[in-house]
């Protein structure tokens, strides 16, 4: 080959390659948090990202502070947060996205509710509406075990801030002398949930959405006094506090008398759940930024698809890459927005 020919030859090869520099897939890490609303949420981003921005996506699985450290250093080791809920996360948000803006939040957080709920045929039936109407003799003995004995309120798993939350609502809401607290783990109150709704019979527990017990059941949620205010010393910093607030919260690992130190007379704050993501991914890769930022998912949807995941064993990335093809129009409106 003549030395004329390697030089053109060679000269073509820089010119294609200066060319044609996209040609190399955007790189993203998704951080793997591990409660199956995430894990919905990462594979359906994660999906998008490869289907239809070409993007190569890989996954990093951790401790959600860990995660956090890792995404704030905006150094693409986590380039993604799937489901962060405030209040809960409020320092970690404080740090990341108001102080260092190293992590910017998707513009449409969906709701996070949670509380007492009761079957939608006890409703229906008994006109179960609000906390005060447990206060009712007749309406606590539905809520009784099938082999008889005292009314059973279903709090929560041993040691979540919920459960001892459910036992203080219930004394302050005057219905606890009426019931006996139970502490569950879910799988226990879900089969309780089961059993109840096959016999058309009451139960009432804690729960939160997204879940997919909302999907496989109709549910309500008894109605409370809006929240106004945190009134514990421990959150006189925050922007919610109020010196008479409805919520003053004494945990039992500050004091052995929290149960009557503690008042909560109101619903919980609904919590906002957001997407994160790094900044430098704006400069990195401006449409896969783009895409973080404008994606909205309704709790409904991740009821169904946290059902699929749970109850029925479909694999998550199977889940979500079916939910993306059955739900083009509402990927197309995150891939639109600007």
């Amino acid at each position: 080959m003549s030395k004329s020919l390697l030089r053109q030859l060679g000269a073509a090869v820089l010119f294609t390659a200066l060319s044609f520099p996209s040609l190399a897939k955007d790189k993203v890490v998704i951080g793997e948090q591990n409660w199956t609303g995430a894990i919905a949420i990462q594979h359906i981003l994660g999906e998008v990202i490869k289907s239809r921005l070409d993007g190569d996506v890989t996954y990093l699985a951790g401790d959600l502070p860990v995660l956090f450290a890792a995404a704030g250093k905006d150094d693409g080791t986590v380039d993604v947060l799937t489901d962060v809920w405030l209040p809960n996360q409020s320092a970690a948000w404080a740090k990341y996205v108001v102080g260092s803006k190293t992590l910017v939040p998707t513009k449409n957080p969906y709701i996070g509710e949670q509380g007492f709920y009761i079957p939608g045929y006890l409703q229906d039936k008994y006109n179960i509406k609000s906390v005060y109407d447990l206060q009712k003799a007749e309406i606590a003995e539905l809520f009784s075990p099938l082999g008889g004995g005292k009314p059973e309120l279903l709090v929560g798993p041993a040691g979540w801030e919920s459960t001892y939350i459910g036992e203080i609502k219930a004394k302050d809401y005057v219905f606890g002398d009426k019931f006996t607290p139970i502490s569950t783990e879910a799988s226990v109150t879900y089969a309780k949930l089961a059993a109840a709704y096959k016999a058309k019979r009451g139960v009432i527990f804690y729960a939160y959405t997204p879940d997919w017990i909302f999907a496989a059941y109709d549910l309500r949620r008894l109605e409370e006094p809006e929240f106004d205010g945190y009134a514990q010393d421990n959150k006189k910093d925050d922007p919610a506090y109020k010196v008479d607030g409805c919520w003053k919260f004494i945990s039992p690992t500050v004091d052995s008398d929290w149960l009557n130190k503690s008042k909560i007379t109101c619903a919980y704050p609904d919590a906002k759940v957001y997407v994160l993501s790094a900044a430098s991914l704006e400069k990195r890769a401006p449409r896969i930024a783009a895409l973080l930022q404008n994606v909205a998912i309704e709790p409904s949807q991740l009821n169904q698809l946290i059902l699929e995941i749970e109850k029925e064993n479909v694999p998550p990335a199977i889940a979500a890459k079916q939910w993306v093809q059955n739900n083009q129009a509402t990927v197309d409106k995150w891939l639109a927005s600007k």
